[in-house]
């Protein structure tokens, strides 16, 4: 039992590390929170090396292994709640589509905004009368706010350009809530938040605590190498912004 932990622990360390690599890989910009990886991997390599060790009392390999399983309970939980919103849609009829912004690359939107633009696309014809509100600010090293990116490319699709209004101001989710609001005629209206799939349950979720009542997540598909890592940094985010409120 004892050699299987260890192989255990040493196994899921080399593979965190493993998958660090492979996140440097697909990412041109890196990733936020990326660096949980190899810290986990380092923990779990080390935990294997000394999991057998009689220098370390035995109290203390139950304490680590029962707070190994209330860590994963906990994370288990959470991705549940991720999961949930991974194919959410809307009814009909939105009076407001709310498109949350992601990273502008230097040669345009990036391959998560691309996907909340084609997720409009999608469903725009579900929502003719819907107001589209372009939610994002801008970044140090982005050559210009989501918001400008997302209303550019909306109308090279064909979308009318009186029907988007510009929030070019946010930062975080919470703001891009916010700010929104601040410019629709009421917190009642039927809202679809637009954003891609491992970001719906929170994103919609602190529009209602916003005050959208009628808040509806819609999600953009997203798939590759990185989406793992964006659902584990959502149970992250999920803890933070309960933490601080916005949940």
């Amino acid at each position: 039992m004892k050699r299987l932990l260890k192989f255990i622990y040493i196994a899921v360390g080399i593979a965190c590390v493993a998958y660090y690599f492979v996140l440097w890989h697909a990412s041109r910009m890196g990733l936020s929170m990326s660096m949980i990886w190899p810290v986990l991997g380092v923990v779990f390599i080390v935990c294997g090396i000394f999991s057998d060790s009689p220098k370390i009392p035995r109290w203390f390999h139950g304490l680590w292994r029962m707070g190994l399983c209330v860590a994963l309970a906990a994370v288990l939980a959470l991705e549940g709640l991720v999961v949930s919103g991974l194919n959410a849609s809307a009814p009909p009829d939105m009076d407001y589509l709310i498109v949350l912004g992601a990273r502008v690359d230097l040669d345009g939107p990036s391959p998560a905004l691309r996907r909340r633009l084609n997720a409009v696309m999608a469903c725009i014809e579900d929502h003719p009368h819907a107001t589209i509100i372009a939610s994002g600010g801008q970044g140090s090293d982005e050559p210009m706010s989501e918001a400008r990116c997302i209303r550019e490319q909306l109308i090279d699709r064909g979308v009318d350009a009186n029907r988007i209004i510009l929030e070019d101001q946010s930062t975080a989710t919470i703001e891009n809530i916010r700010y929104s609001k601040a410019l629709m005629d009421s917190p009642d209206a039927r809202t679809g938040i637009i954003t891609n799939n491992y970001h719906v349950w929170r994103a919609t979720a602190i529009a209602k605590k916003a005050g959208l009542t009628n808040a509806y997540g819609i999600a953009a598909e997203y798939t590759g190498h990185t989406k793992f890592h964006y659902m584990i940094r959502e149970a992250v985010c999920i803890v933070v912004d309960f933490l601080r409120g916005n949940l």
